[in-house]
């Protein structure tokens, strides 16, 4: 009977092991399920003064998209990421302040 759970639990630890490793390393965005985000997202750690490359990174848009594309953009991040509902108020403010960048480069 002990070679019997033993067998079992050394069999649920590779296929726990096996379903880390099946995407081959490559971390998977699980909020595409749920939401219509891009398949791309800002992986890196934040530089001590924001620019436009990083605002744009960290909205999901381009440097010259439009005011209307910059706030719904913000609205979605913003949304999944508000404190209220247990998001961060660290990453909540870097949005805010990646939109803020943005918009003040278009003069508005």
């Amino acid at each position: 009977a002990d070679d019997a759970a033993q067998d079992k639990a050394s069999s649920s630890k590779q296929k726990q092991s096996s379903k880390g490793t099946s995407s081959g390393g490559k971390r998977e965005n699980i909020f595409s399920q749920f939401f219509d985000v891009g398949s791309k997202y800002y992986e890196g750690g934040f530089e001590d003064k924001m620019t436009r490359r990083e605002a744009a990174l960290i909205l999901g848009v381009r440097e010259s998209s439009t005011e209307k594309r910059i706030k719904e953009a913000h609205r979605k991040l913003l949304i999944l990421n508000h404190p209220d509902t247990g998001g961060s108020t660290y990453l909540s403010g870097k949005v805010n302040e990646a939109k803020d960048i943005l918009l003040k480069a278009k003069g508005r």
